[in-house]
C-alpha cells in the first residue's frame, strides 16, 4: 500500500508543478511513538500515518479532499486508508457553500469545548494528538455570507458523529474493567431527519472586537455511561448514552496591547448527565462559561490560560457531577534559535477531581520540510480521567515530514 501511496504522490506533485494548473497537491508523512515511564515499560502508542491533500480550483470553485493512510502497530483497527476530509466549496462575494465531509469550528477557547460543538474528537489514543488532528470530520452543508464587517453561517449534518473512545481491549488508553465488563458504544444515530445537527452562527469584527452569536441543535457528543446487565452473557455492559440537546452561545476576543481576552459562554438545555449509580441519566439545564488571557510577552514568549466553569441547574445529588465543576489549562512556549527550536509546557488542571495532565515538548526544525520533537506526558491525581491514566505516564518522540 506504501509503494501504490508515494507513485501517487509523485504523480500528483508533478501535475501541480505545472504552470497555471488547478491541481494543488501536497501532504505531509509523521511518526509517533510513546513508553510508558512506569513499568511494564508498554508502549502507549505507535502509528505512522501518510496525509495526502488533493485540490481541484475551477473558477470560483475548489474541490478538496485529503485521506490518512494509517500504520499503527498497537490498534489494527485503525490502520488502513481513512478519508479525513472531502468537499466541494463555492463562493462569490454574496454567499459561500460548502458540501461533503468537513471539519467546523466554533468558538475562541483553545483545547476545551463549549460552542464548539459539530466535529467531534477522536480520543481513541487520548492526548496523543495535536488537538487539531483530534477533530473528527463531519457529513454536512454549511452556507455562508462572508462580509466584511458580519458575517453569518447556517449548519446542516444529517447523521452526526459521536467521539471515539479507547474503549476496544488492546487499547492501553482503554479504561480497567472487570473482566464480565464490557462496552456497548454507538457510532452515530439512525440517518434520520429529526436526528440531524442544525444551527447557525453570526460573527462579527469591529476595530478592537470581534463576537459571535451561536445557536445550535445537537448531541452530547462524549458519552453518557449508564451500566445493565446482559443476562445472555451474564455480564454487565456499560453502554454510551447519547440524546440531543440545543445549546446557546456566544463568544468574543479583544486584542489589549500585548494580550488578548477571551470569552466564550453557553446554555445548554436537556443536557444528558450521568447519575452516580451509573443505573441512570437525567436531562438538565447547564450554563458554561470560560475565560481566557492570551500575552504575548515579546522575544518569542507566549502566556495562555483559561478558566472552565460549568454549573448545573435544578440539581440533585444524585448526580455523578458536582453543580459547580471547573478546569484550568495553561500553555507556556518560547521559540529559540531563529525560531527553529520550540518549547512549550502545556498543563490542565481538573479542580473538582484533583486530577491533572502535563506536557513538556520541544519541537525541533530541520529544515522548512522536517521536523523533530521530544516529549513528556504526566497524569495524575486523586479521581476522574487524568487521575485513571497515571500507569500511562510516557515519554514520546516524533518526526514530521512536510511535502
Amino acid at each position: 500500500m506504501s509503494k501504490i501511496w508515494w507513485l501517487v504522490a509523485g504523480a500528483m506533485a508533478s501535475i501541480a508543478t505545472a504552470q497555471e494548473s488547478p491541481f494543488q497537491f501536497n501532504g505531509f508523512v509523521d511518526t509517533y511513538h510513546a513508553i510508558q515511564t512506569e513499568w511494564p515499560h508498554d508502549l502507549t502508542t505507535s502509528r505512522t500515518r501518510l496525509r495526502a491533500e488533493l485540490r481541484v480550483d475551477y473558477e470560483n470553485a475548489y474541490l478538496f479532499a485529503s485521506l490518512n493512510g494509517i500504520h499503527n502497530s498497537i490498534l489494527d483497527d485503525r490502520t488502513g486508508v481513512q478519508l479525513q476530509e472531502a468537499y466541494f466549496n463555492y463562493s462569490n462575494s454574496f454567499f459561500e457553500i460548502r458540501a461533503g465531509r468537513q471539519i467546523v469550528v466554533w468558538g475562541v477557547a483553545d483545547g476545551l469545548r463549549v460552542t464548539d460543538l459539530i466535529s467531534p474528537v477522536d480520543y481513541t489514543e487520548f492526548m496523543s494528538s495535536d488537538y487539531d488532528d483530534m477533530r473528527m470530520a463531519v457529513d454536512g452543508i454549511r452556507i455562508k455570507y462572508p462580509g466584511e464587517r458580519v458575517n453569518a453561517e447556517i449548519v446542516y449534518v444529517p447523521v452526526p458523529r459521536y467521539f471515539q473512545m479507547p474503549i476496544g481491549e488492546d487499547n492501553p488508553w482503554r479504561p480497567d474493567l472487570p473482566e464480565n465488563v464490557s462496552f456497548d458504544f454507538p457510532e452515530g444515530p439512525e440517518p434520520r431527519f429529526k436526528n440531524g445537527d442544525f444551527g447557525t452562527r453570526v460573527s462579527f469584527f469591529l476595530s478592537n472586537l470581534d463576537f459571535s452569536l451561536s445557536a445550535l441543535h445537537t448531541h452530547n457528543q462524549s458519552p453518557v455511561t449508564v451500566a445493565g446487565y446482559d443476562p445472555e452473557k451474564d455480564s454487565i455492559v456499560i453502554h454510551g448514552i447519547h440524546e440531543t440537546m440545543t445549546m446557546f452561545g456566544g463568544d468574543m476576543s479583544m486584542p489589549l496591547g500585548e494580550f488578548v481576552l477571551r470569552l466564550e459562554i453557553a446554555e445548554y438545555l436537556d443536557e444528558a448527565l450521568a447519575y452516580a449509580n451509573n443505573l441512570d441519566y437525567a436531562r438538565k439545564n447547564t450554563f458554561n462559561a470560560l475565560g481566557g488571557i492570551d500575552w504575548y510577552a515579546g522575544d518569542n514568549w507566549t502566556f495562555m490560560v483559561q478558566y472552565l466553569h460549568k454549573y448545573i441547574a435544578d440539581y440533585s445529588d444524585e448526580l455523578a457531577a458536582e453543580q459547580n465543576s471547573s478546569q484550568v489549562t495553561f500553555r507556556i512556549s518560547k521559540e529559540l534559535l531563529n525560531n527553529t527550536l520550540k518549547l512549550a509546557l502545556y498543563g490542565m488542571f481538573d479542580i473538582d477531581n484533583l486530577g491533572f495532565y502535563a506536557r513538556v515538548s520541544g519541537d525541533y526544525a530541520l529544515s522548512d520540510q522536517v521536523t523533530v520533537s521530544l516529549g513528556y506526558d504526566h497524569f495524575g491525581g486523586k479521581r476522574g480521567q487524568l487521575a485513571w491514566y497515571e500507569k500511562n505516564r510516557e515519554v514520546w518522540a516524533k518526526a514530521k515530514y512536510y511535502f
